[in-house]
């Protein structure tokens, strides 16, 4: 009889070792997720998502998910006050590290509406421009007090000498160009790179679109970055619309 209950004794103490393994197991695996933000899809997905979705069937899929981030530049004071949604931490004197971080923007953008490989218009049912405002970018008062300004021939030159790839410079990923005498920005989205200039002290959209055309076909904008207050003034046709949610 005793040796029944130490039998069963030994069963049930196995049980529980076996137990504590697989809730220990199961803890690490949580852990690992949350850390590692694994499975987590984040809003630049979401809109590269919808676009390809929308390539792939207009008439079904429906509009585009696609959100506008608040990006913040800072070269280490306080970005509450901009309501930005990421940060980008840089030496605050530090251009080259400004003007990266603009060119990685820049280049997420083209990145989420297809790399203008992908027509996400609205195909016969629509002859407007619709605009993607991807990032709404702002600088932090240290920013603005080493660097007020940055003129468009030198952010263009960064972008045409420096690589995004180790095949691609930025200025061929976004454009397509090798030389910057070859840009010329498309008659939806005035920029000129001789006499513009990027001002820390205003706040900058990084925009792209697409113009819906039913006679001669869509054309897929490129990515630009222009002056948020300007943005009506710069972005020309008279049907217009702005398919990024706020």
């Amino acid at each position: 009889m005793d040796k029944k209950r130490d039998k069963k004794g030994e069963l049930t103490t196995t049980q529980l070792v076996t137990l504590i393994v697989l809730i220990v197991s199961f803890i690490i695996i949580l852990f690992l997720i949350f850390r590692l933000n694994l499975g987590q899809t984040t809003d630049q997905e979401i809109c590269h998502n919808s676009v390809v979705l929308k390539g792939q069937s207009k008439l079904t899929s429906g509009p585009l998910d696609c959100k506008t981030n608040y990006i913040c530049i800072s070269g280490g004071s306080d970005c509450s006050n901009l309501q930005a949604s990421e940060t980008i931490k840089i030496d605050p004197g530090n251009k080259t590290q400004l003007l990266q971080a603009i060119a990685d923007k820049m280049s997420e953008c083209w990145w989420m509406f297809g790399e203008g490989k992908i027509n996400y218009g609205e195909g016969l049912t629509s002859t407007s421009v619709h605009y993607a405002i991807c990032s709404i970018i702002s600088f932090d008062k240290n920013i603005q007090g080493k660097i007020q300004q940055i003129s468009y021939n030198d952010f263009y030159t960064y972008l045409k000498n420096n690589k995004k790839t180790d095949s691609q410079t930025y200025l061929q990923y976004l454009y397509g160009i090798n030389d910057i005498s070859l840009f010329n920005s498309e008659e939806n989205i005035k920029v000129d790179i001789t006499n513009d200039k990027i001002l820390t002290n205003e706040k900058y959209s990084v925009i792209t679109g697409i113009d819906n055309n039913i006679l001669s076909g869509d054309n897929i904008l490129k990515t630009y970055l222009i002056p948020t207050s300007g943005t009506q003034e710069r972005t020309t046709s008279e049907s217009k619309d702005f398919i990024t949610k706020a």
